[in-house]
């Protein structure tokens, strides 16, 4: 298997930019691999309902589906290597407000504190993230790049999940906060050594809601408003969904979960390498509609096998539409030329609209119909993404 990568990374031909911005993800990603799973789970228990836990996320969404253009336009100032590199130390109060929380401190307050902090660090990392990414990645190999760096991240992931539910079960979740924390401080390394990219957002706010109704961007707005719904159900109730169907074992969750990514590293590699030589609108359209199906395998599942047995289904299907999709994203990004930050904003704008109607969606049906009937909802939803 690490031959396959060996062999694969020197095929992406990473730039030492790319290298260095992915490697600073990469940390990032494990320290919010250890909380992420888990996050929906702990706020339920601070919260002590989940419809508040699903306002809380409404909030964050709503705001930043605005903000997001003030953080174009601040990065339109600093330059993206900047902008990223003063985005951690607000990700970093987003956490200790976490690890506050945990020792029941004020909800109010830390809860206040983490959401304005969590806000600012969206606003000056992934516009300037997204756009690097794009200018640091060619058509031709684009694909394979996105393969091969999830399935990099894949990898190293695979015991995230065990060592944060070990880390819950023997010391506590401020422990894990303070792990994660030491991560977040030293993601911001790697970001040193990005090469110095400035983009000029030319939008006003005004324009840039005027840009995001306009017909030539509607597929683009309404596959990611629908990924957008479809990710905020993956993400919130199903994390919850399948610590309820475990007994509330964090041990049983964290194996379970290691294991499931343990089982898609090579489809995601294989998939990679598939997007750059058949049609990506082709593969997405079969990935979507394999996806979608996922979902209404969820819906069915009653034992913790069949949790397996759907979940690595569905993440099979998730490689099959993602890699694609964002191959097909990056190239539409940096076929735009000067347009690359505009077009990025516009598609953060639809994915974080599509959460919060998603949002709105959850708080309706969930005390209708239950958790396990919302996937029906992420299925439909599913259809729309392969439309860009």
């Amino acid at each position: 298997m690490f031959k396959i990568f060996e062999e694969l990374q020197l095929k992406a031909k990473l730039s030492s930019s790319l290298t260095a911005l992915y490697s600073s993800i990469l940390i990032d990603e494990i320290g919010s691999g250890l909380i992420g799973l888990f996050m929906p789970i702990f706020l339920w228990e601070k919260f002590g309902r989940l419809d508040l836990v699903l306002l809380y996320y409404l909030i964050i969404h709503a705001i930043y589906s605005v903000s997001v253009i003030g953080g174009a336009m601040l990065m339109s100032k600093l330059g993206q290597k900047m902008s990223m590199i003063l985005s951690v130390p607000f990700k970093v109060i987003f956490y200790l407000a976490l690890y506050y929380l945990s020792l029941n401190y004020s909800l109010l307050t830390f809860t206040i504190l983490m959401t304005v902090a969590i806000e600012i660090q969206m606003m000056l990392f992934w516009i300037p993230y997204h756009t690097d990414f794009a200018c640091f990645t060619n058509k031709k190999n684009r694909g394979r790049v996105i393969g091969f760096l999830s399935s990099f991240s894949g990898l190293v992931a695979v015991f995230v999940p065990l060592l944060s539910a070990w880390i819950i079960v023997n010391y506590g979740f401020n422990i894990l906060f303070l792990v994660v924390i030491i991560l977040t401080v030293a993601s911001i390394g790697p970001l040193f050594l990005v090469q110095s990219t400035y983009e000029k957002f030319s939008f006003s706010f005004r324009e840039s809601w005027r840009q995001f109704f306009k017909r030539r961007h509607r597929r683009l707005i309404i596959s990611y408003f629908a990924s957008g719904l479809e990710n905020m159900i993956g993400g919130l109730i199903w994390p919850v969904f399948i610590f309820q169907m475990l007994g509330g074992d964090f041990l049983k969750v964290g194996v379970l979960s290691s294991v499931i990514i343990l089982a898609t590293i090579i489809i995601r590699l294989l998939m990679g390498s598939y997007t750059d030589r058949f049609d990506k609108y082709k593969l997405l359209k079969w990935g979507s509609g394999l996806y979608a199906l996922g979902w209404i395998f969820k819906a069915l599942v009653a034992t913790g096998w069949q949790i397996f047995i759907a979940a690595t289904y569905h993440n099979f299907a998730a490689i099959a539409m993602q890699t694609p999709f964002s191959a097909l994203t990056y190239e539409k990004a940096a076929d735009s030329g000067h347009y690359v930050d505009e077009l990025t904003v516009l598609r953060e704008m639809a994915l974080n609209l599509g959460r919060v109607f998603g949002v709105i969606l959850l708080l309706i049906f969930i005390n209708l119909v239950g958790l396990q009937w919302t996937f029906i909802l992420a299925a439909i939803a599913s259809l729309f993404i392969n439309i860009i």
